[in-house]
C-alpha cells in the first residue's frame, strides 16, 4: 500500500496504518536528524519526537509532496529546534553524555564524519539529503524550506569542498 494511503488511513484512526508508515520511514528520519545533530541520543530523541508531530498532524497532510518528504520537512524543523535549545545550554551536551570512542566506530564512517564536519551545516544537510537519503534537489530544498536554485548551489558547493578536504587529506597522509 502507498504511503499517501497509509497516511489517510492513519488519520481515520487505523494505528496499524501509521505503525506501517513508521517502520517504512524510520531509517531515514534517523539518519537525517543524526546528519543534523550529531548525536546518537539526540538523533533518537529526535526521530520520536518527529513520529508524534506527524501523528497529530496527519490531518494536515495534503499529499502535495511525497509523504516522505513531508516527515522529513518535519524532522528537519525538529532537529533545528533541539539545536537552537542545545545552543542556548549553558554546558554542552556533549560534554554531559558518554560519547562513543573513535575505537568503537567503524573506521570509514568516522573518516566520513570527519570529512563531512568540515562543510557548514547548510552545506551538510544539503549533501546528506541529495546523496545519502536520495532525495532530488528539489525534495531536498522543500525538506530544507529553501529555493530549489539555493539546494543547487548548496549541493555544488558540498561537492567542491568535499573534493578539497579528500584532496588535502590525501596529500596529508603522503607527507606522512
Amino acid at each position: 500500500m502507498e504511503d499517501t494511503s497509509l497516511a489517510a488511513r492513519a488519520a481515520d484512526g487505523d494505528e496499524a496504518a501509521f505503525e506501517l508508515l513508521v517502520r517504512r520511514h524510520t531509517e531515514s528520519v534517523w539518519r537525517l536528524a543524526r546528519s543534523i545533530l550529531h548525536d546518537d541520543f539526540e538523533a533518537e530523541e529526535a526521530v520520536q519526537d518527529t513520529f508524534l508531530k506527524a501523528h497529530r498532524a496527519l490531518a494536515s497532510f495534503r499529499g502535495e509532496a511525497a509523504f516522505r518528504t513531508w516527515l522529513l520537512a518535519i524532522c528537519h524543523r525538529t532537529c533545528l529546534d533541539r539545536l537552537r535549545v542545545r545552543r542556548a545550554a549553558v554546558v554542552p551536551l556533549a560534554l554531559v553524555r558518554d560519547r562513543r570512542t573513535a575505537e568503537e566506530m567503524p573506521d570509514i564512517r568516522l573518516a566520513l564524519e570527519q570529512i563531512l564536519n568540515g562543510l557548514s551545516e547548510d552545506e551538510r544537510r544539503a549533501f546528506v539529503l541529495v546523496h545519502v537519503l536520495a532525495f532530488s534537489r528539489e525534495e531536498a530544498a522543500r525538506i530544507c524550506e529553501v529555493p530549489a536554485s539555493t539546494m543547487r548551489s548548496r549541493v555544488a558547493r558540498a561537492r567542491e569542498r568535499l573534493a578539497a578536504l579528500i584532496e588535502a587529506g590525501d596529500a596529508a597522509e603522503e607527507d606522512a
